[in-house]
């Protein structure tokens, strides 16, 4: 048997409707390729909206794993000195940080669903505050300010495995950006005249630094060592060079050696004249 949960009444005009979901996992609706948005729209599986959605989604997702990196990495910790517990404060704020900002991106996902000519309760619903982009300015600056070390180079990712999961954060939520980008263009070319709030755009480009920041504490946390950039040019011509060293260092050991050999022959040589060394 179905068991189904009363969420909220909708108001429609005059009407009062009472919404229900069914708690099992599978409904069947989307079998034929389409999906409901919030507003009871439904769409083709591959609309823009649903590509925005999806990158969101994945960028949860791998929030959710670097967090467990994290977690793991925390545990592992030594509290025994001081060192180490600045380390396992900083590890516990920033898994506070990630899930606060994971439920965040579901409120997000719910605004991107939700199309802005969409009836007013809908909108209502799906609103995003500003006052988290502030939030977002704030730990990176604390960060940057009183943990660590200003930057002189751009860094390559890695550094550690949270460091390096965090980074591929970073990188997908670039691309949920440019996803919302796409979306709002094509609602546009469309005449849907539907955009994505200012708000939710602030929070989604600053997030990409808080990532990036909290990829270089995490680095920290881990004891790992930032990869610089360096022109590739400058590395091959430094291989080459210490190559050439290292061949002429052979080549001035061989004729070290060549040397010594000949001069061992010599005395040799000599040894062998004088009557008094007995065979």
């Amino acid at each position: 048997m179905n068991k189904f949960i009363k969420l909220n009444n909708i108001n429609f005009g005059n009407q009062i409707i009472n919404r229900f979901y069914s708690s099992k996992i599978y409904t069947k609706t989307g079998d034929k390729g389409t999906s409901a948005l919030f507003n009871g729209e439904r769409r083709k599986k591959d609309d823009q909206i649903f590509q925005a959605l999806g990158s969101v989604d994945e960028l949860s997702s791998q929030l959710g794993l670097s967090k467990e990196h994290l977690i793991v990495l925390n545990k592992n910790i030594n509290s025994n000195n001081n060192h180490n517990m600045e380390k396992k404060e900083l590890a516990n704020r920033v898994i506070d940080e990630i899930e606060q900002i994971q439920c965040l991106l579901l409120d997000i996902g719910s605004h991107i669903a939700t199309p802005s000519y969409s009836e007013e309760q809908f909108q209502k619903r799906s609103q995003f505050n500003d006052f988290h982009t502030q939030q977002l300015e704030n730990w990176v600056d604390d960060y940057t300010n009183n943990h660590l070390s200003p930057l002189k180079n751009f860094i390559l990712p890695g550094g550690g495995l949270t460091s390096a999961s965090l980074h591929v954060c970073r990188s997908v939520c670039r691309r949920s950006e440019r996803e919302l980008i796409t979306m709002t263009n094509l609602e546009n070319e469309n005449n849907n005249n539907n955009e994505i709030s200012s708000p939710v755009l602030r929070f989604i480009n600053r997030l990409s630094d808080y990532l990036f920041t909290i990829a270089r504490i995490s680095n920290k946390i881990e004891g790992g060592e930032e990869s610089i950039y360096r022109r590739p040019s400058e590395s091959i011509s430094s291989k080459n060079n210490n190559n050439n060293n290292n061949n002429n260092n052979n080549n001035n050991n061989n004729n070290n050696n060549n040397n010594n050999n000949n001069n061992n022959n010599k005395y040799q040589r000599k040894l062998e004249k004088h009557s008094t060394i007995e065979n």
